[in-house]
């Protein structure tokens, strides 16, 4: 996490051709596997470059289902270019975090950076977010989403009904929104 916190004011240096560089991944190096999810996808968001950090010859099944997961792995190879940003964090330690993509697409995760399971009970209606730096907007009042669960692999609804989920301690919730 002090890595990420490092990279907050570098958004605006990134894109295609040049992205920001926040080092290796240290998946499978000790971490939980709720750790490793949480470290693979903050890297996934930030447009990092995806450098296996660890041993390869003997990863646990853990270990590669998270470093093989193509959908989240597509977050970080959008070809909009851009680095996600939180988006918010509360006093309980859960941290939203957006990144726009093409197409009208956004990746929306719910970091849970506290010791305990947190609750996310979220009407998307609430919520209008605005990046400046791609332009784009989610404003599911004017368009609906589908709602994908990248680590579950999973159809969740649509940004119609309300979003509610329990996170585990310092696991993440990753989602994808699809334009319909």
């Amino acid at each position: 996490m002090k890595i990420v916190e490092m990279r907050k004011d570098m958004r605006k240096y990134a894109g295609p051709g040049h992205w920001n560089d926040p080092d290796m991944l240290e998946v499978g190096n000790g971490m939980s596997v709720s750790e490793d999810r949480s470290h693979f996808t903050l890297w996934c968001l930030l447009a990092a470059p995806l450098i296996a950090g660890n041993d390869l010859r003997g990863m646990s099944k853990e270990t590669i289902q998270i470093l093989t997961n193509r959908e989240v792995i597509a977050i970080d190879q959008d070809s909009l270019g851009v680095q996600g940003f939180r988006y918010n964090d509360d006093e309980e330690g859960l941290e939203v975090w957006m990144k726009p993509l093409s197409h009208g697409d956004w990746a929306v995760c719910f970091l849970n950076r506290s010791a305990k399971t947190e609750k996310v009970d979220l009407d998307w209606s609430n919520h209008v977010i605005q990046d400046d730096l791609s332009r784009m907007a989610l404003n599911t009042n004017e368009a609906v989403y589908a709602i994908r669960d990248l680590w579950k692999k999973k159809d969740l609804g649509t940004t119609k009904g309300k979003l509610v989920a329990e996170i585990s301690s310092h696991d993440v919730l990753m989602l994808r929104l699809t334009k319909q």
